[in-house]
């Protein structure tokens, strides 16, 4: 299988213990992190564990994924982050989804009609895309989905931030600033594999990921491009819950959600908002691998460690605040 290193600018984060779930976010600060945030670094770890324990809250699959947070001077960079991808055959990814349905949305999406083309059996879905092609999933999406060791130590991505912003670390937006838990709510979804290919070239051959496949037009009209008129959908294109971004036209990326609601899974964001997650984004993220909690636990504490990077191959994307 073919890995490949993808990079993203856009918004990251990492997350905290629930006591009643098994899903650990192991974060490690850089020194370029603490140095260059200076004086806001307490304050903005903080933050960044604040914004992680969002996702150990609502998901509880027994997996370690380990993040490097880095930070970067100036006003050039927003939020980025460096993701690890693994390639699949479709029909080991349709497998997979399927033996780890745990919701509702999982088993609409593997069944009959279900955006992921199979009947509820194994081996049922066909492959949508006929030409040469790979499709891939980050390394945390395949320790969600039982693919590879739940607990490794080895890096699954990182999360960089720029310092040079004002942000408002915690508590109501401050108007001017930019929401830091926001930031860090978007990148860390891309680590867990919320992220598009859309047929760009990956390893020397168009590539596409899980969330592509839940990619529609129209009622069993696919949309795999990156362009207009692209939208979420669980049961192959009959109920549209929210438009990606029109990356041909505008930038971005484009399984990020188009401009509307604030949103920490937007493409675009602005100053003086709050973006949070919201019900369709819990419902993107089960989508493609992890398991909602039945119940919302309390957190507990982030788990720190160190962790080194591997790759192999190195692509960038950027977002556009």
């Amino acid at each position: 299988m073919n890995k490949f290193l993808l990079s993203l600018v856009l918004v990251g984060l990492a997350a905290t213990q629930p006591a009643s779930a098994a899903t650990v976010f192991v974060p490690t600060f850089t020194a370029n992190f603490n140095t260059n945030f200076g004086a806001n670094a307490a304050a903005a770890q903080a933050a960044w564990i604040a914004a992680a324990s969002t996702f150990s809250s609502n998901f509880n699959d027994d997996i370690t994924i380990n993040i490097t947070v880095d930070g970067v001077a100036g006003t050039g960079t927003l939020g980025a982050s460096s993701t690890f991808l693994q390639s699949i055959s479709y029909p080991n990814l349709y497998n997979s989804v399927r033996n780890d349905a745990t919701s509702a949305d999982d088993t609409t999406a593997t069944g009959a009609g279900g955006s992921l083309g199979g009947n509820g059996a194994l081996n049922s879905a066909t492959d949508p895309v006929g030409t040469t092609h790979n499709w891939w999933l980050s390394t945390a999406q395949e320790k969600a989905l039982g693919l590879i060791a739940a607990h490794g130590t080895a890096s699954d991505g990182t999360t960089t931030f720029g310092a040079g912003f004002t942000y408002t670390f915690a508590g109501a937006i401050v108007g001017g600033t930019y929401d830091f838990q926001g930031v860090a709510l978007h990148e860390i979804s891309e680590i867990m594999g919320r992220i598009g290919l859309s047929g760009s070239s990956v390893s020397g051959a168009p590539g596409y990921t899980l969330l592509d496949a839940y990619s529609f037009s129209a009622a069993a009209v696919r949309n795999l491009s990156n362009g207009a008129n692209a939208n979420f959908s669980l049961n192959s294109g009959n109920t549209m819950l929210k438009a990606f971004n029109n990356q041909a036209s505008l930038g971005g990326d484009s399984r990020d959600w188009a401009s509307g609601v604030n949103d920490a899974f937007n493409a675009f964001s602005s100053s003086s908002v709050s973006n949070g997650l919201t019900a369709v984004d819990l419902r993107v993220m089960d989508a493609i691998g992890y398991n909602l909690a039945s119940t919302t636990p309390e957190p507990s504490s982030v788990v720190l460690m160190s962790a080194g990077l591997l790759g192999l191959f190195y692509a960038r994307r950027r977002r556009v605040r």
